[in-house]
């Protein structure tokens, strides 16, 4: 049998198991695209098999999808690292096949771009792909002049690469945290990198910088950012008079403290007190 793999019948957003997959390609067993990792012979392309949930007795990378973005640990010997990242360049498309929990179908993705990567030297890469590129790249059915578009494609690109940017800092944040900052909730796609100094605050150096962040729930995150909590050097909370009566429906309560404390991170919590937290306090006195 004849090996063409073709994503042409394939539809995004549809889901296939790897034994319809190993027959619409001419595959004489499943276990040829069994691996993570699958690049086709007589083919440019790249295929991922990713698992959100994997079984127990593999090795269990941290991968899971946020905000538009497929977080992936490489492989663990890193044979296809290369390749990936030359990707684009070598005009090798990515297709993605994402599943939540082992042995359910994958949910086809379509072509994913690789946005950012972090090597590692004793542990596999970290990938970013954005998986939904066509939201952010220049639409080809417009037929504007430059100089009318220009602005937006300048804002749009800006706006990519801030997002790639923090994308590197979730990853470093969640290698520092492990989990949540405060309750050792440890799933990652409820989890947001939060900047303790502001990221329009802060400049090139501190908007990376993973000591500048925190790993928190939604509703801690909201709290934080806007102001309605702080947190000492040595990790204590400080909570607003203002949410002291909503304290048992937020689940939030002065015995809380950041789990972990580093003295890399003191002066970004000290600028949070002085100009995020007093500031809307002193804004309602």
């Amino acid at each position: 049998m004849e090996i063409n793999v073709s994503f042409n019948d394939l539809k995004i957003g549809k889901f296939y198991d790897r034994n319809f997959l190993t027959e619409l390609w001419g595959y004489k067993g499943r276990q040829a695209i069994s691996k993570g990792v699958v690049t086709p012979a007589n083919s440019n392309s790249i295929v991922l098999f990713v698992t959100k949930e994997k079984q127990r007795s593999l090795t269990q990378y941290e991968d899971y999808i946020s905000d538009d973005y497929l977080y992936w640990e490489g492989e663990e010997k890193g044979g296809n690292n290369d390749r990936i990242i030359n990707a684009t360049k070598n005009h090798h498309p990515i297709h993605l096949f994402y599943r939540y929990r082992h042995h359910a179908e994958f949910k086809y993705m379509g072509i994913i771009k690789l946005a950012s990567f972090i090597e590692k030297t004793n542990a596999p890469f970290k990938f970013i792909f954005n998986i939904a590129s066509e939201t952010i790249a220049r639409p080809e059915t417009f037929d504007e002049p430059e100089f009318l578009y220009g602005n937006r494609e300048t804002e749009r690109l800006s706006t990519s690469l801030s997002r790639i940017g923090q994308g590197k800092f979730r990853v470093d944040l969640l290698d520092l945290w492990d989990a949540c900052s405060i309750t050792d909730v440890k799933v990652p796609e409820i989890l947001k990198a939060s900047h303790i100094k502001p990221w329009k605050e802060s400049n090139n150096f501190e908007r990376l910088d993973p000591y500048n962040g925190l790993v928190l729930t939604p509703t801690l995150d909201t709290l934080f950012d806007r102001g309605f909590i702080s947190f000492e050097n040595k990790g204590q909370i400080i909570i607003s008079k203002e949410i002291e009566s909503y304290s048992k429906i937020l689940n939030i309560s002065p015995d809380m403290k950041l789990r972990k404390q580093f003295e890399s991170n003191g002066h970004y919590l000290e600028y949070h007190r002085d100009e995020v937290y007093l500031k809307r306090f002193k804004s309602h006195l």
